[in-house]
């Protein structure tokens, strides 16, 4: 018995050894594929070699400071089966600086990054992809795309032609979304919440999907019948998704009106905005009013705005760390946009506050920010 017990032992060690080996070997051999990238050449090269090779063409416009085009070209492009489906099929090319970048990006109307668009050997655009995805993602957006049938430019011709069926409208929507291409999307919505759209509709799956997804006013019609009637669409869809929405709508449309660049006075949304927040029992209502009120103000009075701040500080409204967030956005505010003298002085007293109050991490960063605010207090200094 002690025999067979060492003669165990001993198996178990060599098929232990056997098994480490071969993850090792894995490892080293079994993910060493990527994406064939050349790097901002001009693009007439590109379409010779796909016309050369009888290949689609991938051009790829990131920047090496973009966390999320890095994760596509380090996470997603040296993934195996990425990287055969796309060199096999496209000449790609990655533009991330240069003049060539810059040339293209106008032609090809490219504002954000990362922005994947797959082109034809004449370079016409065939679809378009924006923003950080998954490996399985990739691959069905690839697919998507060189889908003659079915891809941005032949759904938008479908569009055009006048279809209109509830089907395609929400397939085309999802394709304008992963295009980033907002404007064209919030016009296809409308198309399907129309004026004559059912509000009732939105208690079924199909139609809560649609507002789940692309929906992003909380006071558009729809946006507004939900917000009222959330009670209701707690027990359909789950307080946590529907509140989450009702969040994501309100903060997408704070942040806007808080680092906008116009008036957010003369924007009917923002003051029907205003009116639903000040006249609700929503828990967050507060926590929005403390940075929608003092906007009234923005490029109109800019005392009155850091007054109207002042108060929700002293009134210790925002609290803890988010007292310390809001001080900041708010200096910042008022750093970048107001050439008033004077309330370059609050902005540097709240970033004071602030600086006391961060951790080490912070402090230098925000000693950055207040040197900017003194910048230009000297410079506007009576």
């Amino acid at each position: 018995m002690e025999f067979d017990s060492k003669n165990n032992v001993v198996m178990i060690k060599k098929y232990f050894l056997l098994l480490l080996a071969a993850i090792l070997l894995t490892g080293v051999h079994g993910q060493n594929r990527q994406v064939d990238l050349s790097q901002n050449i001009p693009l007439q090269d590109i379409l010779k070699k796909a016309k050369k090779q009888k290949k689609h063409v991938l051009l790829d416009f990131g920047s090496p400071r973009c966390s999320p085009c890095l994760f596509i070209k380090n996470k997603i492009f040296t993934i195996d089966s990425v990287a055969d489906f796309i060199n096999e099929r496209f000449v790609s090319v990655d533009y991330t600086e240069g003049p060539e970048k810059k040339r293209l990006s106008k032609i090809y109307e490219v504002y954000t990054e990362p922005v994947l668009l797959i082109c034809d050997a004449n370079g016409r655009v065939m679809h378009r992809m924006e923003g950080k995805c998954t490996a399985g993602e990739m691959m069905a957006r690839l697919r998507q795309g060189l889908d003659v049938k079915n891809n941005l430019t032949a759904q938008k011709l479908m569009y055009d032609n006048g279809n209109r069926s509830s089907e395609f409208l929400i397939n085309y929507l999802e394709t304008l979304h992963i295009a980033g291409l907002r404007t064209q999307r919030d016009s296809v919505l409308h198309n399907i919440f129309s004026p004559s759209f059912h509000v009732d509709s939105l208690k079924t799956p199909k139609y809560w999907n649609v507002f789940l997804c692309y929906n992003e006013s909380p006071v558009s019609r729809e946006g507004s019948y939900v917000f009222k009637h959330r009670e209701e669409f707690y027990k359909l869809f789950g307080e946590q998704i529907v509140n989450g929405k009702i969040d994501q709508m309100f903060n997408g449309k704070l942040r806007t009106y808080t680092y906008g660049q116009t008036p957010p006075i003369e924007s009917k949304e923002y003051r029907d905005i205003l009116e639903c927040l000040q006249n609700t029992d929503y828990p967050k209502s507060t926590e929005w009013l403390i940075y929608l009120m003092p906007a009234q103000y923005k490029f109109k009075d800019w005392m009155a705005m850091v007054k109207a701040i002042d108060h929700a500080i002293d009134f210790n409204i925002p609290k803890g760390k988010d007292k310390q967030t809001y001080m900041i956005m708010m200096s910042r505010q008022i750093c970048w946009y107001s050439d008033n003298y004077e309330t370059l002085t609050y902005a540097l007293k709240w970033i004071d506050r602030a600086i006391k109050s961060s951790d080490n991490s912070q402090k230098q960063k925000l000693q950055d920010e207040r040197e900017q605010i003194i910048e230009k207090m000297n410079e506007l200094k009576p």
